[in-house]
Protein backbone atom coordinates (compact mmCIF):
# COMPACT_ATOMS: atom_id res chain seq x y z
CA UNK A 1 0.00 0.00 0.00
CA UNK A 2 1.29 3.48 -0.98
CA UNK A 3 0.14 6.77 1.24
CA UNK A 4 0.62 9.80 0.36
CA UNK A 5 -0.28 12.95 2.14
CA UNK A 6 -0.57 16.84 0.79
CA UNK A 7 -2.63 19.71 0.81
CA UNK A 8 -5.24 20.64 -1.28
CA UNK A 9 -3.22 21.55 -4.47
CA UNK A 10 -0.42 19.15 -3.60
CA UNK A 11 0.42 21.34 -1.43
CA UNK A 12 2.80 20.59 1.75
CA UNK A 13 1.37 19.14 5.30
CA UNK A 14 3.10 19.70 8.42
CA UNK A 15 4.95 16.45 9.23
CA UNK A 16 3.21 15.56 12.52
CA UNK A 17 0.04 15.28 10.42
CA UNK A 18 0.90 13.71 7.30
CA UNK A 19 2.86 10.98 9.93
CA UNK A 20 -0.71 10.73 12.11
CA UNK A 21 -2.88 10.54 8.80
CA UNK A 22 -0.78 8.14 7.38
CA UNK A 23 -0.37 5.82 10.88
CA UNK A 24 -4.41 6.09 10.39
CA UNK A 25 -4.90 5.04 6.88
CA UNK A 26 -2.82 1.82 7.58
CA UNK A 27 -4.37 1.47 10.40
CA UNK A 28 -8.13 1.63 9.31
CA UNK A 29 -6.54 -0.57 6.04
CA UNK A 30 -5.55 -3.39 9.07
CA UNK A 31 -8.83 -3.24 10.61
CA UNK A 32 -10.79 -3.75 7.24
CA UNK A 33 -8.60 -6.14 6.10
CA UNK A 34 -7.40 -4.18 3.03
CA UNK A 35 -3.73 -3.93 4.06
CA UNK A 36 -2.33 -6.28 1.62
CA UNK A 37 -4.45 -5.06 -1.33
CA UNK A 38 -1.75 -3.13 -4.20
CA UNK A 39 -3.63 0.51 -3.68
CA UNK A 40 -2.03 3.65 -4.32
CA UNK A 41 -3.96 6.07 -1.93
CA UNK A 42 -3.46 9.85 -2.28
CA UNK A 43 -4.93 11.60 0.98
CA UNK A 44 -5.76 15.32 0.23
CA UNK A 45 -6.09 17.37 3.66
CA UNK A 46 -8.22 20.67 3.75
CA UNK A 47 -8.74 23.36 5.90
CA UNK A 48 -12.10 23.57 4.58
CA UNK A 49 -13.50 21.09 1.86
CA UNK A 50 -16.13 22.01 -0.31
CA UNK A 51 -18.01 19.91 -2.67
CA UNK A 52 -20.07 20.91 -5.05
CA UNK A 53 -20.43 24.84 -3.57
CA UNK A 54 -21.22 22.94 0.32
CA UNK A 55 -19.33 22.52 3.17
CA UNK A 56 -18.04 18.54 3.27
CA UNK A 57 -16.11 16.68 5.92
CA UNK A 58 -14.61 13.99 3.36
CA UNK A 59 -15.01 12.52 0.10
CA UNK A 60 -13.56 9.41 -1.57
CA UNK A 61 -13.09 9.20 -5.12
CA UNK A 62 -12.31 5.35 -6.89
CA UNK A 63 -9.89 6.04 -10.02
CA UNK A 64 -9.84 2.64 -10.68
CA UNK A 65 -9.77 -0.73 -8.20
CA UNK A 66 -6.02 0.17 -7.07
CA UNK A 67 -6.16 3.58 -7.15
CA UNK A 68 -7.85 5.97 -4.28
CA UNK A 69 -7.99 9.89 -3.49
CA UNK A 70 -9.07 10.93 -0.44
CA UNK A 71 -10.58 14.78 0.55
CA UNK A 72 -10.70 15.13 4.39
CA UNK A 73 -11.42 18.81 5.90
CA UNK A 74 -9.43 19.11 9.40
CA UNK A 75 -12.56 21.81 10.77
CA UNK A 76 -14.75 18.42 11.74
CA UNK A 77 -13.65 15.36 13.19
CA UNK A 78 -11.10 14.38 10.32
CA UNK A 79 -10.03 10.88 12.33
CA UNK A 80 -13.93 9.55 12.01
CA UNK A 81 -14.34 11.11 8.34
CA UNK A 82 -10.97 9.54 7.30
CA UNK A 83 -12.20 6.09 8.66
CA UNK A 84 -15.79 6.88 6.51
CA UNK A 85 -13.44 7.60 3.42
CA UNK A 86 -11.26 4.07 3.99
CA UNK A 87 -14.89 1.79 4.39
CA UNK A 88 -15.25 3.52 0.97
CA UNK A 89 -11.81 2.57 -0.19
CA UNK A 90 -12.41 -1.27 0.99
CA UNK A 91 -16.21 -1.11 -0.79
CA UNK A 92 -14.63 -0.13 -3.87
CA UNK A 93 -11.18 -2.44 -4.11
CA UNK A 94 -12.95 -5.48 -3.01
CA UNK A 95 -15.59 -4.65 -5.97
CA UNK A 96 -18.34 -4.40 -3.03
CA UNK A 97 -19.43 -1.47 -5.46
CA UNK A 98 -18.81 -0.31 -8.61
CA UNK A 99 -17.58 2.95 -10.01
CA UNK A 100 -20.86 4.58 -11.03
CA UNK A 101 -22.46 3.52 -7.75
CA UNK A 102 -24.90 1.79 -9.32
CA UNK A 103 -24.07 -1.58 -7.72
CA UNK A 104 -23.67 -2.51 -4.26
CA UNK A 105 -22.83 -6.35 -3.82
CA UNK A 106 -24.76 -8.43 -5.47
CA UNK A 107 -27.83 -5.53 -5.81
CA UNK A 108 -28.33 -3.14 -8.95
CA UNK A 109 -29.40 0.61 -7.69
CA UNK A 110 -31.02 3.23 -9.42
CA UNK A 111 -29.00 6.79 -9.01
CA UNK A 112 -32.15 8.18 -7.22
CA UNK A 113 -31.45 6.34 -3.63
CA UNK A 114 -31.33 9.51 -1.05
CA UNK A 115 -27.77 10.16 -0.38
CA UNK A 116 -28.44 8.80 4.35
CA UNK A 117 -30.30 5.31 2.48
CA UNK A 118 -27.68 4.22 0.18
CA UNK A 119 -26.21 0.98 1.43
CA UNK A 120 -22.69 1.93 1.59
CA UNK A 121 -22.91 5.17 3.15
CA UNK A 122 -24.75 3.41 5.98
CA UNK A 123 -22.22 1.05 6.09
CA UNK A 124 -19.35 3.53 6.22
CA UNK A 125 -21.60 5.24 9.08
CA UNK A 126 -22.00 1.85 11.16
CA UNK A 127 -18.20 1.41 10.92
CA UNK A 128 -16.54 4.71 11.48
CA UNK A 129 -16.79 5.52 15.24
CA UNK A 130 -15.86 1.94 15.74
CA UNK A 131 -12.20 1.77 13.30
CA UNK A 132 -11.85 5.58 15.08
CA UNK A 133 -12.18 3.76 18.62
CA UNK A 134 -9.32 1.09 17.80
CA UNK A 135 -7.42 3.25 16.08
CA UNK A 136 -7.39 5.88 19.56
CA UNK A 137 -6.37 3.21 20.96
CA UNK A 138 -2.93 2.02 18.77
Amino acid sequence: MNIIVTGPNGGLVPSDLSCEVSRAVRNFSHQLGIQRLKTNILVKVHQKLFVDNDFAEGLCESIDKRNFVIDIGLFSNWVVNLAHEMVHVKQFARGEMDLGLTRWKSNHYAGNIEYWDQPWEKEARRLQFKLAEEFSKA
